[in-house]
């Protein structure tokens, strides 16, 4: 019995060809990619994966590296904000949503727009961090 077809899975009938200029970032390798210090603590690391910039892709993926005892002050972004840690342990705090656990086995969404913070940092927190649009 076929499933009802969902939007965005295409099969493969659908498919197009990649093009050109998206070959250099359809396939990377971690080792390859520059750590850079974060705009607001410069303590902090990131890794871009994929940008507007870089890439031409409508997203901004990326890996943060969070010392322990460091903090990653209140800010906002104007687009969705996915979290998923990797390792380590933190708080985030989502202002009109409160206080949270920022560990391996939680995904965490920030809204667009919505002040939030990453703090008590006990571990070192590695994260893989996705932006639904390019801040990048």
């Amino acid at each position: 019995m076929a499933s009802e077809k969902r939007p965005g899975w295409e099969t493969s009938a659908d498919a197009r060809e990649i093009q050109d200029e998206m070959k250099t970032s359809a396939y990377k390798e971690i080792k390859d990619i520059k750590w850079e210090t974060h705009p607001i603590n410069d303590k902090l690391k990131l890794a871009f994966l994929l940008t507007k910039k870089e890439d031409g892709v409508e997203v901004t993926s990326l890996l943060a590296k969070i010392p322990k005892g460091e903090e990653l002050p209140e800010h906002t972004h104007e687009v969705h904000d996915i979290i998923f840690p990797l390792s380590g342990e933190a708080k985030i705090w989502i202002k009109g949503m409160g206080e949270f656990e920022l560990k391996k086995g939680v995904i965490v969404h920030v809204p667009p727009g919505v002040p939030h913070k990453v703090y008590n940092v006990t571990e070192d927190l590695d994260i893989y961090d996705v932006f639904s649009g390019p801040i990048v």
